[in-house]
């Protein structure tokens, strides 16, 4: 039966012309997939309208979203925020350094005689060549030397960085970058390694000014069979952007080194470094202290500001690329913004909830933990999600969002998905993925054979493999063996015919 599952994947027909596609192009269409299944003990949940009913199968029962939820943020960042709304970054300067009545900077031979901060305010897209620029504003204005400390303001945002259920072994990575008020250059760092020789510690490279510090001594170069037989790489970290790796990696050709990200630990730290390096690099010596902190030492006068791409830019970034960051960050600004005061993520959360039930979105008992669903902790009914795609639809006219869906086999997380990869999907879906350790979801809109849009949530939860596959999933050499039941799904969606509980 599977022999003959993958043979129908390869027979060809026609694509007609589709809605999503950028450029139609003739390709061939294989025969659908009448029977698929999915592995033992997993669960799944299906929810779809044709018209305006809602049809599926477990769709009052919870699951975890993944990055589904990125949907739910990048709708009540549109609806409160509005989808030209910026993010700004200011520099604000002692008020007995600024002549009031001139308007102007009080400098003396060069000398300004006050303290500066930096406010930061959660801008996801911040890197640090905005922040040069900023600083340099002082330096036009003729100030060689601060007589003063220089802030780092970091209370935009309150609670923790990371929110409840985050794995603390995917905290060294950079999907979990830490979301904080602070961000520079993505708080994440590409490193290289090289081994070239099996037995020997590789050699390891990240760019100049980077203010990190990778420990490789506890590192061995084995043979890839070794590797990818269980002896892995390991990171340990500390608060001071200090990486001790442990373990293995492959055999390396030298111009092919093993490309490495660590999120950064400190992110107060982080912003110190990076704001002590652009200072030295612009001449500007600073005879206080630069140093970080969570809340405003007065009222500062705001001189410069940065202003990052508006929301709408945001969320298509988002959404394509499914970057967690920006959506955590997106989350705590709505909280921030709503409330008037600095969020933690339940806040956040919460003004989420209510924007949308504003709007008639109710979702019920969904437990809402972070912008991005990173956080096993998240969960929501297929009926739930539909109920925000279909309010999606409906208003898009106002909204403008389907457009920021990534689109099947052409970009985005959905550019490769081995069910989606060939007519009538190929190009004809505009979905978001979730995907988390035993989580596959998609969620989003297809045109149906009749030329309607039909919304639809596909969860999948509690995927569990045998050992083998496992390994083969993780050495890339197979494709997920869900797939053709996920396909089924939506074929049978295209096809606008039923869903029958399998």
């Amino acid at each position: 039966m599977f022999n003959k599952i993958i043979l129908c994947c390869f027979i060809a027909l026609l694509l007609p012309q589709i809605s999503y596609a950028k450029t139609p192009k003739k390709v061939t269409e294989s025969p659908r997939i009448t029977s698929a299944f999915i592995p033992s003990g997993s669960f799944n949940g299906v929810a779809y309208t044709f018209g305006s009913k809602e049809y599926g199968y477990n769709m009052d029962e919870y699951f975890r979203p993944a990055s589904t939820a990125k949907i739910i943020t990048a709708l009540a960042a549109t609806l409160y925020l509005g989808p030209n709304y910026k993010i700004e970054t200011h520099l604000k300067i002692d008020p007995i350094a600024v002549d009031t009545v001139k308007n102007k900077l009080k400098i003396d031979n060069g000398t300004l005689n006050g303290n500066i901060e930096i406010e930061f305010r959660g801008d996801p897209t911040l890197k640090r060549y905005h922040l040069t620029q900023l600083l340099s504003s002082l330096k036009k204005s003729g100030v060689n030397q601060i007589n003063g400390d220089v802030i780092l303001n970091s209370g935009y945002f309150a609670g923790h960085d990371y929110a409840p259920g985050w794995s603390w072994d995917d905290l060294t990575k950079c999907f979990t970058a830490p979301p904080s008020a602070i961000i520079i250059d993505n708080n994440c760092v590409s490193v290289k390694l090289v081994g070239t020789k099996i037995g020997t510690r590789p050699t390891v490279s990240f760019p100049k000014n980077v203010p990190i510090t990778v420990n490789v001594d506890n590192v061995e170069v084995v043979k890839p069979s070794e590797y990818y037989g269980g002896c892995a790489l390991e990171v340990n970290r500390d608060t001071n952007n200090v990486y001790n790796l442990s373990g293995c990696i492959p055999l390396q050709k030298p111009n092919k080194p093993l490309g490495l990200s660590f999120a950064i630990q400190d992110t107060n730290q982080w912003g110190v470094d990076i704001i002590t390096n652009i200072l030295n690099k612009i001449n500007i010596k600073v005879n206080g202290n630069i140093r970080a902190t969570r809340k405003a030492e007065g009222e500062y006068i705001s001189f410069a500001r940065y202003k990052s791409e508006p929301i709408n830019k945001l969320l298509k970034r988002c959404l394509y690329r499914s970057v967690n960051l920006i959506a955590d960050s997106l989350a705590k600004t709505i909280g921030t913004v709503y409330y008037k005061r600095p969020a933690n993520y339940h806040m956040a959360s919460s003004a989420i909830y209510n924007i949308l039930k504003k709007e008639k979105i109710e979702l019920g008992n969904a437990t809402l933990v972070d912008g991005s669903g990173l956080s096993p902790h998240n969960y929501i009914t297929p009926r739930q999600m539909l109920n925000v795609l279909e309010y999606i639809e409906s208003h898009d006219d106002k909204l403008d969002l389907i457009k920021l869906f990534p689109v099947a086999g052409v970009n985005g997380t959905v550019s490769g998905r081995g069910s989606m990869m060939r007519p009538p999907l190929v190009q004809n879906v505009a979905a978001k993925t979730g995907t988390l350790n035993g989580v596959s979801n998609v969620a989003g809109f297809l045109t149906t054979t009749t030329g309607k849009r039909a919304a639809f949530v596909y969860f999948l939860n509690n995927l569990s493999y045998d050992t083998k596959t496992r390994q083969l999933l993780s050495a890339h050499r197979i494709r997920r063996p869900h797939y053709p039941h996920e396909r089924m799904i939506l074929e049978h969606i295209y096809d606008e015919k039923f869903v029958k509980h399998p």
